[in-house]
C-alpha cells in the first residue's frame, strides 16, 4: 500500500470514527443530560467536519501528483 493510499484510508477511517464518537456523546447527553458527553459529542463533530474539508484538500493535492 502506497503512502498515498494509506494516508487516504486513514483520514476517511478518522472521520468515521469521529462522526460515530459525535453521535454516541450526543446519544448518551440525551439519556443522561451529562454536559461532559454533550461537549465531548459537538468536539468530535467539530473535528469531523474538520476531517472532511482537510480530506478534501488532500485528496486533490495527492491526486495532482505523479
Amino acid at each position: 500500500m502506497s503512502l498515498r493510499a494509506f494516508h487516504i484510508v486513514f483520514v476517511i477511517v478518522t472521520i468515521v470514527l469521529s462522526l460515530y464518537v459525535a453521535l454516541w456523546g450526543i446519544r448518551e447527553y440525551t439519556q443522561e443530560r451529562s454536559t461532559g458527553a454533550l461537549t465531548l459529542g459537538l468536539l468530535f463533530l467539530v473535528l469531523s467536519v474538520v476531517m472532511m474539508v482537510y480530506g478534501k484538500k488532500v485528496f486533490v493535492k495527492l491526486r495532482d501528483l505523479p
